[in-house]
């Protein structure tokens, strides 16, 4: 009898234990094994500090790399590389809403697609360095994305806007303080 007590015992733990893990979700870096995609949920708690070995390489000729901490992101609200008309709006942590100090950029922006109908703009969506690679790929596009429509709204023909997502993949600058964070969460305007 004391066999088969424990027997039933052993059963039923085992039995629990094993319900128990069913509920849990368990994800592979590898791959799923049913063939089907996984795609990474987009949480604000996702976003954490990237490790100061993490490096990356600035694309030739886009942005100046001498860039100091003390500039401001409204300083650089009317300025871009190349001679470009076109301003940078900027973005809060973690989120894509037009700011109100980005509207008066974008509706210069606007003005300045409308009476150059014959030219295109690329925007960049762009963060900075905390999330993962693939979070910041998501929130640079809804960065692109919401100007572009903000653009639009204005009355830029839509086929005068294409949207694009760097991510945190071509900081504007590279240093681990707030001023170069607020610096890197932008949507940047390339002519073409």
């Amino acid at each position: 009898m004391d066999r088969r007590v424990v027997s039933l015992c052993l059963s039923l733990s085992l039995m629990l234990f094993f319900a128990g893990c069913a509920g849990k979700n368990v994800s592979s870096s590898s791959g799923d094994q049913s063939g089907q995609a996984k795609t990474e949920a987009i949480q604000p708690d996702a976003i954490k500090t990237v490790p100061m070995e993490r490096s990356f390489d600035r694309p030739s000729g886009n942005v100046p790399t001498d860039v100091s901490p003390s500039t401001s992101a409204g300083s650089l609200a009317g300025t871009a590389s190349g001679g470009n008309a076109l301003g940078d709006a900027f973005f809060d942590f973690d989120r894509f809403q037009i700011r109100k100090d980005a509207m008066p950029v974008l509706d210069a922006n606007a003005e300045w697609l409308r009476a150059n109908g014959s030219k295109t703009v690329l925007i960049e969506g762009h963060c900075d360095e905390r999330g993962t690679l693939a979070y910041n790929l998501v929130l640079g596009e809804k960065r692109a994305r919401a100007a572009k429509k903000y653009l639009q709204d204005l009355g830029v023909p839509v086929s005068q806007l294409q949207i694009t997502s760097y991510g945190e993949t071509r900081p504007f600058c590279k240093q681990q303080n707030e001023d170069c964070y607020q610096q890197n969460r932008r949507a940047h305007f390339v002519t073409k």
